[in-house]
């Protein structure tokens, strides 16, 4: 289990190789003079870092490191992150159980050939993470909510929005 410092720090790390592939991206669009497509991808690419900024202080950085480690690096999709408040520092039973829970869900969504994924953090009085897939046909969670369970976290199907939800409290 990561300490908090040793996970923001590797986070960080993560955060500044995709800063700077960016950079080379705009840096070569500039040299081929591909004015347009410059244009069209400075928005998406700020977005991008906007976004995993928001995630990397989404207030436990263990937790983002687990999902982004166990869940998002490698992944043949695409993925969106959203945060929606801060979270509180989670217990170290609840991360230990996120593990095995996210590899199942990972699993869950490689059934699925082309899709996106967007990862929901929304803290408050019940912290959450919502898994919000987005593909050819719909993923069967089953196995996810069964880890869950057996490691000890509370989570649910939404069936009409094709999600996985996890409770983190």
């Amino acid at each position: 289990m990561h300490d908090l410092n040793e996970a923001f720090n590797t986070l960080l790390r993560h955060y500044r190789h995709d800063f700077l592939n960016i950079l080379q991206v705009i840096s070569g669009l500039v040299q081929l003079q591909k004015t347009d497509k410059l244009l069209a991808y400075i928005p998406k690419a700020s977005e991008e870092v906007y976004r995993f900024g928001r995630f990397i202080g989404c207030g436990d950085a263990r937790l983002a490191l687990i999902i982004f480690d166990i869940l998002l690096q490698n992944i043949p999709g695409r993925y969106v992150l959203h945060v929606e408040k801060s979270l509180p520092l989670l217990a170290a039973e609840t991360l230990q159980g996120l593990t095995p829970t996210l590899l199942a869900a990972k699993d869950c969504l490689l059934e699925l050939k082309n899709f996106t994924v967007v990862v929901f953090l929304e803290g408050g009085a019940v912290p959450k993470l919502r898994l919000c897939p987005t593909g050819e046909k719909a993923v069967t969670w089953q196995p996810a909510l069964q880890a869950a369970r057996q490691n000890g976290l509370q989570a649910k199907i939404n069936h009409e929005k094709g999600e996985f939800l996890l409770y983190l409290g």
